[in-house]
């Protein structure tokens, strides 16, 4: 499912696509104006849910992998009233953020599971 965003660092359009991996959940970010893929992960479906079901103050960290690669990741997600902010990071240290609606968000991590 496609969800669209913004990124919080740049104010960049973004679009976060939430899909069912083989051993998880996979959220892509891609830049909206040129369709260009900014970062990928692959993190426990588990994880990810409890973040967003029992936030955090300040956020927390998702352990992750690159689905292409099987290089450590990790996933800063923090509920901010009805927003998700997301930032995916790759071992050094770069990354993508993205924010996206909380309901949005629900929605499609609840069609992520329903589709597979």
């Amino acid at each position: 499912m496609k969800i669209f965003g913004m990124s919080q660092s740049t104010g960049v359009e973004r679009r976060l696509y939430i899909e069912r991996g083989p051993d998880g959940i996979v959220l892509t970010i891609k830049d909206h104006d040129g369709n260009k893929e900014q970062e990928r992960i692959l993190v426990q479906a588990d994880d990810l849910i409890s973040t967003i079901t029992d936030p955090s103050p300040g956020g927390c960290t998702v352990e992750g992998v690159s689905p292409a690669h099987q290089w450590k990741m990790s996933l800063q997600v923090e509920v901010r009233r009805n927003e998700v902010w997301l930032t995916a990071r790759p071992p050094s240290g770069e990354g993508a953020d993205v924010a996206v609606g909380l309901d949005d968000f629900q929605d499609a991590l609840e069609g992520a599971f329903n589709r597979g």
